[in-house]
C-alpha cells in the first residue's frame, strides 16, 4: 500500500493546502536530499513532517530528527506524536525522544520509527556504533545554519559519518535564510528550495527619538512604552529581547505596572495559578522565584537560562496562550522554540563578550526579529531595535534591518574543537591512517568550502601526536588505534585534554577530599566557564587557596599561574557550600547565581563524577569509586552525606530531609515507624505520598 504523504500531513495539520514555500518543496518530492532556506515562522517543520511520513510509511525506514536544543526536540516530539501516532496501516508510528545519557548506544531506539535527538545525542549514537543506525533512511537537521556555531563541528562530523555509513541516506536541512544555502546543498548533494515567504508580513524598524522607522518606508510615532501600550490595547503580545538576565528581570518588573491594566478577571485567576507553580518549582523559593511570580500575577514575565526548566515551560506556555502580555527574555527564546509575538523590541544589539561589548551577528538579530508575527492571530508582525544616536540608527538600518545575513562557514579548523572529534573518529574506526583521515575530511564542509586539505591534515597529525602523548592513541606501522582508555574517553564525550588532566589527578594524588574532586572537575573544559568572581573577593579567594593548596591535585605552579585560578577556586567553594547545605537563597546571593545556572552546573559535575568513576575503573584506581559516587549524589541533592538515604525519596528534598533528620528520623525505615511524627513535620499530603512509596500498610 502506498500512502499519500501530502494528504496525511494536510489532514493532520487541518490545512486545505500548503503555503508557497511548502509547495515548492512538495514539487521537488521526498526521495532526494533537500535543503530549505526560509525565514523564521515560514512553516519549515511541515517539510520535516512530509519527509518523515514518506520515509517511514512508504520506504519502511527510520527517521532521525536532530536539533540544537533539548527543549526544541521535546516540543517537536510532542507535536509530531500528537499529530501522527495513529497514522499507518496496521502499525502506529512510534516516536522516541532521546536527548540524555551520552554514554549509551540506546539500543532500545531500534523499536521506534522517528527519533528526536539533539546534535550531542546524535554524535553519541555514532560514537557508540548503534546498530540500528543502518536502518535510518532520513536525517532531518533542524537549524542547519548552526553548522558554524560552537556545536557546529559536532554536527558537521556527524553528517559526514552518516553519509559514509549510508551513502544513500536522505538529508533534509532546515535553515534560516542564509546567503550560501546553495553551497550547503551542494555539499550534501541535495536539491535546494529558497523562499522569502512568511505567513505574516514582517516589518523591521529602528526606533530613535520617539519615532520608529520601518523598512517599508512607514513610520510610527511614540516612545517605546507607548508603542507597547498601543499593542496591548489591540490585544497583542510583546516580546522584548534584552542583553542580560538582570535587564530582562528589571524590564519585566518595570512593565508589569502597564500589563496589569490589560488583564481580564479570567486571566488574573489563571496567572495566579501559574505564579503558584513558579513559586513551588523549588523546594525553597528564591528571590528570583518570588519576583517572577509577582510579575506573572501582573501579566509580564522574564525568561532566561537562570530559570529552572519547570519555570521556563510555565512561562512559555502562558505566553503562547496569550495570558502573559509582555515577555522579557535573553536570546534563550530566539532559537527555535515556538513563542511568536505581535511586536518584538530589541533595546540593544550589543552583548557583553569576552573582550567587552560587541555587536551581535545579523543572523542572531534576524532570529530575534523573526519571532514577530502570529499567523493565527494577525497578518503582520513588527520588530523594533532601539538606537541611541543618529549614526547608530543609520548603522542598524543599513547593516541589520536591510543587511545580508552572514554566510555559514565551517569551524572544523579550530584545533581544540577538532581534538575531541579526532579521538572519536579513531575510536570508531572511521580513521585508522593518514589516507583514511584524508578521505574522511575530504567529505566535510570545511574541505568543500576551503579546500585546504594540507593545512587540515597537518593539524590532524599534530593532534594525533598529542593524543598519543596522552596515552589515548597508539600508532603502529602508520596505523592509528584507540587505546582502551582512549576509547572510554571518547565514549564519555570528554575533551581529551580534560580527560588527561583528570586521569593524572586521580592517579598521582594519594588523598582526596571533596574539595580535591571539585577543583579537579571545575578545571575541566566541560565545566567552562567557571563562575565569575568580583575583584573585591580576591583576598577571600587567596586565603581559601592558601588553606586548600595541599588539597588540589595539580602542581602548585600550575594552579598559581592559571589565569582562571580565582574563578575555579570560587566555583569549587560554591560546590562545597552547596553540599554542606547552605541555604539556597544565601548561596545564590553570595555567588551571584540563578537557580537554573546552579542546576545546570551541577548536572555537568554529576557527569564529570560519573566519568571519574568510569576512568578510575580503567586505570586501576578503584579507591575513587565509593567516595565519588557519594559525592555525586550529594551534589545532585545539595546535602551532607547523612541525608542521602532520605533525599532519595520522591518529594523529600534537602530542606525536608534536614527537618526529618533533626527530629531523629534518619532513614526510610524510621519513617515507617514514625508516621504521626512525620506527618507533623512534613504535613499530611507529603506523608501520604511517602506511605505509598514505602508501601506502608496503614492500620485503621
Amino acid at each position: 500500500m502506498v500512502f499519500d504523504s501530502s494528504s496525511i500531513v494536510l489532514q493532520a495539520n487541518g490545512f486545505e493546502a500548503f503555503n508557497p514555500m511548502q509547495k515548492k518543496c512538495e514539487e521537488k518530492g521526498f526521495k532526494k536530499s533537500l535543503v530549505v532556506s526560509a525565514p523564521t515562522a515560514s512553516g519549515k517543520t511541515i517539510i520535516a513532517e512530509l519527509f518523515s511520513i514518506e520515509t517511514i510509511l512508504n520506504e519502511g525506514k527510520k527517521v532521525i530528527y536532530t536539533c540544537p536544543l533539548r527543549a526544541l526536540a521535546s516540543e517537536h516530539y510532542k507535536d509530531f506524536k500528537k499529530k501522527y501516532s495513529k497514522q499507518g496501516s496496521s502499525e502506529k508510528i512510534k516516536f522516541a525522544l532521546s536527548t540524555g545519557d551520552l554514554d549509551s548506544s540506546s539500543s532500545h531506539l531500534k523499536s521506534f520509527d522517528l527519533i528526536m535527538t539533539t546534535y550531542e545525542k546524535l554524535a553519541s549514537l555514532l560514537r557508540h556504533k548503534s546498530e540500528w543506525l543502518n536502518s535510518v533512511g532520513c536525517i532531518i537537521i533542524d537549524e542547519m545554519h548552526e553548522l558554524d556555531s560552537d556545536r557546529g563541528v559536532m554536527l558537521e562530523i556527524a553528517l559526514t559519518q552518516l553519509r559514509m555509513l549510508n551513502p544513500k541516506i536522505k538529508i533534509l536541512g532546515l535553515s534560516a535564510t542564509i546567503p550560501n544555502a546553495k553551497e550547503l546543498a551542494n555539499w550534501i548533494n541535495a536539491d535546494l528550495v529558497e523562499s522569502s515567504y512568511r505567513p505574516t508580513k514582517l516589518k523591521e524598524g529602528v526606533h530613535f527619538e520617539g519615532v520608529a522607522e520601518y523598512n517599508d518606508k512607514t513610520i510610527e510615532e511614540g516612545d517605546v512604552e507607548k508603542l507597547i501600550e498601543k499593542n496591548l490595547g489591540e490585544k497583542k503580545q510583546v516580546l522584548v529581547f534584552l542583553s542580560s538576565r538582570k535587564k530582562a528581570e528589571g524590564y519585566a518588573k518595570k512593565i508589569s505596572s502597564l500589563t496589569k491594566k490589560f488583564l481580564d478577571e479570567k486571566e488574573e485567576i489563571q496567572l495566579n495559578e501559574t505564579s503558584k507553580k513558579i513559586t513551588n518549582a523549588l523546594e525553597s523559593p528564591t528571590t528570583q522565584c518570588t519576583t517572577l511570580a509577582e510579575c506573572i500575577n501582573l501579566g509580564s514575565a522574564f525568561h532566561h537560562a537562570g530559570l529552572v526548566s519547570e519555570q521556563r515551560e510555565e512561562v512559555e506556555e502562558s505566553f503562547k496562550k496569550g495570558k502573559i502580555k509582555v515577555l522579557c527574555s535573553t536570546t534563550t527564546l530566539s532559537a527555535g522554540i515556538n513563542t511568536p509575538a505581535d511586536l518584538v523590541i530589541i533595546p540593544s544589539l550589543y552583548r557583553f563578550e569576552k573582550y567587552g561589548m560587541e555587536l551581535i551577528s545579523v543572523r542572531e538579530y534576524k532570529q530575534c526579529a523573526g519571532r514577530s508575527g502570529r499567523p493565527k492571530f494577525s497578518n503582520e508582525g513588527k520588530s523594533i531595535v532601539i538606537a541611541n544616536s543618529f549614526n547608530q540608527k543609520e548603522t542598524y538600518l543599513e547593516k541589520f534591518v536591510n543587511g545580508e545575513v552572514e554566510q555559514v562557514l565551517s569551524q572544523l579548523g579550530i584545533i581544540p574543537i577538532l581534538r575531541t572529534h579526532i579521538l572519536a573518529l579513531i575510536a570508531t574506526d572511521y580513521i585508522n591512517d593518514l589516507k583514511s583521515a584524508e578521505i574522511f575530511f575530504e567529505k566535510t564542509l570545511y574541505a568543500f568550502q576551503l579546500q585546504k586539505m594540507s593545512e587540515l591534515l597537518h593539524n590532524v597529525v599534530g593532534i594525533i601526536e598529542e593524543l598519543k602523548e596522552y596515552g589515548f592513541v597508539e600508532v603502529s606501522e602508520e596505523k592509528f588505534y584507540a587505546t582502551k582508555i582512549g576509547k572510554r574517553v571518547s565514549d564519555l564525550f570528554l575533551d581529551p585534554f580534560s580527560a588527561h588532566e583528570l586521569i593524572n589527578a586521580i592517579k598521582k594524588k594519594k588523598t582526596f577530599t571533596p574539595f580535591s574532586y571539585f577543583y579537579t572537575w571545575v578545571n575541566c573544559t566541560e565545566f567552562a566557564p567557571p563562575l565569575s568572581v568580583s575583584k573585591q573577593l580576591t583576598p577571600l579567594i587567596m586565603e581559601e587557596l592558601s588553606q586548600r593548596i595541599d588539597e588540589i591535585p595539580f602542581p602548585q605552579e600550575k594552579v598559581l599561574f592559571d589565569y582562571n585560578s580565582n574563578e575555579k577556586i570560587f566555583s569549587a567553594m560554591m560546590l562545597m557550600e552547596w553540599v554542606k547545605e547552605k541555604k539556597e537563597e544565601e548561596l545564590f546571593q553570595e555567588y551571584s547565581l540563578a537557580p537554573g545556572t546552579l542546576f545546570g552546573k551541577n548536572k555537568i559535575i554529576e557527569w564529570l563524577a560519573y566519568s571519574t568513576i568510569e576512568l578510575s575503573k580503567v586505570v586501576g584506581e578503584e579507591r575513587h569509586l565509593i567516595p565519588v559516587e557519594k559525592l555525586s549524589r550529594r551534589v545532585k541533592y545539595g546535602v551532607k552525606e547523612e541525608l542521602l538515604l532520605l533525599v532519595e525519596l520522591k518529594g523529600v528534598g534537602r530542606v525536608r530531609a534536614r527537618k526529618l533528620f533533626n527530629a531523629g528520623i534518619k532513614s526510610p525505615a524510621q519513617i515507617k515507624n514514625n508516621i504521626e511524627k512525620t506527618e507533623l513535620i512534613l504535613g499530611k499530603k507529603i506523608t501520604q505520598d511517602l506511605i505509598k512509596q514505602l508501601k506502608i500498610k496503614k492500620e485503621n
